[in-house]
């Protein structure tokens, strides 16, 4: 499939992604790997899910993903995964750029009073 035909298809499914996510509490990390081994960095934990859109009209593509008041940019994505689990609360998504680090994108469960 080539590069602008996928990104169209990247668009739409973020576009719904962020329609049904909007306002969940998030957990948000990179993970990238170092020989053998994987590291990860949580960036945060507990902002609220704005969205995440695709913009195509940069030089290279990039994906920004928006929670809180915080934006976090994977510049040339190779690879979406849409994580979907049965009660809903590992929910989320992955981006891979072109090196290899990968976005984690995960829903927490809302905390009831």
């Amino acid at each position: 499939m080539n590069a602008p035909k996928r990104h169209g298809e990247w668009s739409k499914f973020l576009q719904f992604f962020t329609e049904q996510n909007r306002g969940r509490p998030t957990r948000l990390g990179v993970f990238e790997r170092n020989g053998d081994s994987v590291i990860d960095y949580w960036i945060e934990s507990g902002l609220v899910f704005i969205g995440v859109d695709i913009d195509p009209s940069t030089d290279s593509v990039t994906i920004q993903v928006l929670i809180g008041e915080m934006e976090h940019v994977v510049s040339e994505p190779q690879q979406i995964k849409f994580i979907l689990s049965r009660s809903g609360d590992e929910d989320g998504i992955d981006i891979t750029d072109s090196n290899g680090r990968t976005t984690v994108l995960r829903f927490e469960v809302a905390k009831t009073d």
